[in-house]
């Protein structure tokens, strides 16, 4: 399998970070060259786009309850450089604080069950 391909599939299935692209063609043994050369034409032609990227996982990590603190620190896990990640955070329109966000998740738990000090 040649480095197109090996990069196409492992795209198939969910977008990647431009550095989770690179580890992988990396344990595949493609050569450094190589790797930056795909990356570089990836980013052009829009298959690797970091900024898009932490604008898509802001949406489905605040979706499923986590916080802007643990969503930026999931994103530089993935090797996204920070400047990306607060330009994404700029730019993502938050509609709600995160106090806001989490008597929402609280009400939620609470909805329809009895107070108790557990609970509480």
């Amino acid at each position: 399998m040649n480095i197109d391909e090996c990069a196409a599939k492992y795209l198939t299935y969910i977008a990647r970070t431009c550095e989770e692209m690179r580890k992988h063609l990396r344990e595949k043994a493609f050569a450094g060259e190589e790797i930056d050369a795909l990356i570089a034409d990836y980013i052009s032609t829009g298959y690797l786009d970091d900024l898009s990227y932490c604008n898509q996982y802001f949406n489905y990590s605040l979706g499923k309850g986590k916080g802007l603190l643990r969503a930026e620190q999931e994103l530089r896990e993935k090797g996204v450089d920070s400047e990306i990640i607060q330009q994404a955070a700029e730019e993502y329109c938050w509609a709600e604080t995160q106090e806001e966000r989490a008597r929402q998740q609280a009400d939620k738990i609470v909805s329809g069950k009895e107070l108790d000090q557990k609970l509480l």
